[in-house]
């Protein structure tokens, strides 16, 4: 090992222990034996065909009539100069600098150095340098632009530069000023390494013409950064808050996510930053009591503009998302509800400022926040109208119109989304969008039946054709459903094919209304649909098909089944009881009659004779085509 000390002084006989780093005093150890000094040494062997390195790894070594492998440590801004200096006249072919946002400055600095840089380039010598570029350095960077291939990397540290491939320099900065400390090495595995290192971080950095324009245009990066560390995450939301100037949107998962945000300190910091600012911040969370309690708070401030909406559970999701000015946006999973803290709670987060991933999180806020008013409403007029049926015919008709116009874009919009995106959050939170939409599309349509009915414009178009065929292909579609729930099995059984004459695309919502219902209430078990052929004493030929569904749910609640096929007649929290009376209208518009109930042979089994819910079977019949005569 080479050794220069500030006056220049060639100390290589001398045996080194350790240096202190930032120093320019040397310890030493007591003098060795020859052969501890070889044991120690970091020259490479230059008189066999490879080096060993304790992980096992062989490099094959340089042939040594080229050049020595060893290395130098040099003490000394001076010996450190002139080192650099002799060490630039040397390269033949190629040079790759990487370093920090100081070094473009320090290079500028010195005038012998920048000299070089300068010749290397008249010589034809290749550069190729790395460094952050920030606002400070942009004047010394374009300098170096007009000799150097120059490339931008957030974050770098230290110094490192590789000449024609075979020599490796380091040097050490604190801050705009070198220390006098540099190491050189010439052995191969080393230089081979940190060309490695080099080629990696080139790849993966920007063009300095992109860079500066973004500094000049006052243009932030866009990027998409994955956050592992929940401390990280939650720090970033602080962060993000802070930044905000116009406008905050935020969506809680759950009510507990609310409470641990609020505990962490975001909230406060929210209300500040609304007050101090005149930011508006919209929230959407589902609502408990504590979340309650905050909504109070927050309408005893003056001046400030923050509103809170409840979000209902078929919109929630596993993930949080803050959207800050529609510019910077971070999601968060949630892992865990049951944890007090976010820090516990947090998992996998995704911060970015892309902006077009931005402004679609904030299109899709927009529509969760217009479903919301919706739905809030909605549930405000049904409880004012519920008590009088003409008032409530109007709300069905305002309802139904005011949903058709946000419902499509969201489809269509929420589809195009998740089919450019790969990020497996992202996908399932647009699911979830898609999900939910597609329930209010079919709120939207049954509340349009309901209309018609009532008003007496529901549109039957009568033809031709196989129940038989027409009931199998929906239970097929049903049973391509449910292949994940193995917990539920569909079963078919048949009188054989029969003809009538009736709405084709009416009848398969009634058959889906009826399945949907028994798979609602069914948490495992058998479902069995059947269409048997019987004769009717109602019908003036005689002939009529029933088709029945059996399930093994809980049952009809008895204090439900007198108004069990009319409006709004629903004990379940995931419909609102249009299903049945929309199926029962439009069964009687073909003749026919619709019934239910439930299912004794199922109290009999739970009563001792084996195991099983109570179930319930639903019916309608229709008239048969007789063939012609």
């Amino acid at each position: 090992m080479t050794k220069i000390d500030k006056g220049g002084q060639d100390i290589s006989d001398m045996k080194p222990a350790k240096y202190a780093v930032g120093s320019d005093k040397e310890w030493f150890k007591p003098e060795q034996t020859k052969e501890q000094e070889q044991s120690r040494s970091v020259l490479a062997p230059t008189d066999t065909s490879s080096c060993s390195l304790q992980d096992n790894h062989n490099v094959e070594a340089v042939d040594s009539s080229l050049y020595e492998e060893k290395t130098d440590v040099i003490y000394g801004e001076e010996n450190v100069t002139n080192w650099a200096l002799q060490r630039l006249s040397s390269v033949n072919k190629t040079l790759d600098l990487c370093g920090d946002r100081y070094g473009p400055l320090i290079i500028v600095a010195n005038e012998q150095i920048m000299r070089k840089y300068i010749e290397l380039h008249d010589r034809g010598v290749r550069q190729r340098s790395i460094t952050e570029i920030t606002r400070e350095n942009v004047i010394a960077c374009k300098k170096l632009m007009k000799f150097q291939e120059l490339r931008h990397l957030d974050g770098l540290k230290g110094y490192l530069s590789i000449a024609d491939g075979r020599m490796l320099s380091t040097h050490a900065f604190r801050g705009e000023h070198g220390l006098p400390h540099a190491v050189g090495s010439s052995v191969r595995i080393f230089v081979e390494q940190q060309q490695y290192f080099f080629e990696t971080l080139w790849n993966k950095a920007v063009p300095a013409e992109q860079r500066i324009g973004e500094i000049e245009e006052g243009i932030e990066p866009e990027v998409i950064e994955t956050i592992r560390e929940p401390k990280a995450t939650q720090e970033r939301v602080l962060e993000l808050i802070k930044s905000a100037n116009k406008e905050i949107l935020v969506i809680f998962s759950t009510s507990n996510a609310f409470r641990r945000q609020e505990k962490a300190g975001a909230f406060d910091l929210l209300i500040r930053i609304a007050k101090s600012r005149d930011v508006r911040v919209r929230i959407m969370s589902p609502f408990d009591e504590y979340v309650t309690n905050i909504i109070e708070k927050i309408k005893r401030e003056s001046k400030i503009r923050i509103e809170i909406r409840n979000i209902e559970e078929p919109l929630q999701t596993k993930v949080s998302v803050l959207i800050v000015d529609k510019k910077s946006l971070l999601s968060a999973e949630l892992k865990s509800d049951s944890r007090e803290t976010s820090l516990e709670a947090i998992g996998l987060a995704t911060y970015s400022n892309s902006k077009a991933t931005v402004l679609s999180y904030a299109s899709i806020f927009e529509s969760l926040w217009n479903q919301t008013r919706l739905y809030e409403e909605t549930r405000q007029l049904y409880q004012q109208l519920k008590s009088h049926e003409k008032m409530k015919q109007e709300f069905m008709d305002i309802a139904a119109h005011e949903l058709r116009t946000p419902i499509q874009p969201i489809l269509g919009l929420a589809q195009i989304l998740k089919d450019q995106m790969s990020d497996p959050t992202q996908i399932r939170f647009l699911d979830v969008i898609l999900r939910n939409a597609k329930r209010l599309d079919q709120l939207q349509g049954d509340m349009l039946d309901v209309t018609r009915i009532e008003s007496g414009s529901m549109k039957i178009y009568k033809k031709s054709f196989n129940l038989n065929e027409l009931v199998f292909h929906v239970l097929q579609g049903f049973s391509t459903q449910l292949k994940e729930d193995t917990r539920i099995k569909l079963n078919y059984r048949s009188d054989g094919d029969v003809s009538v004459i009736a709405d084709k695309n009416r009848i398969i919502q009634v058959i889906s209304n009826l399945l949907t219902n028994a798979i609602k209430f069914t948490k495992g078990g058998r479902i069995l649909v059947q269409l048997r052929k019987r004769k009717s004493k109602k019908i003036a030929n005689n002939n009529e098909v029933v088709v029945s569904i059996k399930d093994e749910g809980p049952g009809i609640d008895p204090s439900i089944m007198p108004r069990l096929f009319t409006k709004f007649a629903s004990k379940s929290e995931k419909g609102i009881g249009l299903g049945l009376f929309i199926s029962k209208s439009i069964i009687e518009a073909h003749g026919g009659e619709i019934s239910a109930k439930n299912n004794r042979a199922g109290r009999r089994k739970r009563r001792g004779d084996g195991s099983g819910g109570d179930g319930a079977i639903f019916s309608f019949s229709l008239p048969i085509k007789l063939p012609p005569q």
